[in-house]
């Protein structure tokens, strides 16, 4: 199972994304944690790994105040642009004798073999 974010310029300019379906049931799933078990203000970071094995940090959360289901990913700028995909899996790396649980793939949809293509 894998969670897929397509990104927007708020997106990235704010670090915040609102964690969508896919994200929600990567979390249950592949993590085996619920955004329902989180409080408002709570954060599950999990060690996380660019394609070319750059450690980051996935960081799955709920807002304060209305609780919204969040997800943010460190430095997601410097691999990202508007209107690339993400693609969270889980896979555990080792690197530099660290462990990380999820790899982060940045990619144009076009790229993606399964997806629908973008119109230019």
């Amino acid at each position: 199972m894998e969670a897929k974010i397509k990104l927007t310029k708020t997106m990235l300019n704010k670090s915040i994304i609102d964690a969508n379906k896919s994200v929600q049931q990567f979390l249950t799933e592949e993590l085996l944690c619920k955004y329902d078990e989180l409080d408002a203000g709570d954060k599950m970071p999990v060690p996380s790994v660019y394609e070319d094995d750059t450690p980051t940090t996935v960081t799955f959360y709920k807002a304060k105040g209305r609780g919204d289901k969040r997800i943010s990913i460190k430095n997601l700028r410097k691999f990202a642009a508007e209107g690339d995909t993400v693609k969270l899996r889980t896979e555990v790396a080792m690197v530099e004798d660290c462990i990380y649980e999820v790899r982060v793939i940045v990619y144009k949809e076009d790229d993606d073999q399964q997806g629908e293509t973008v119109a230019a």
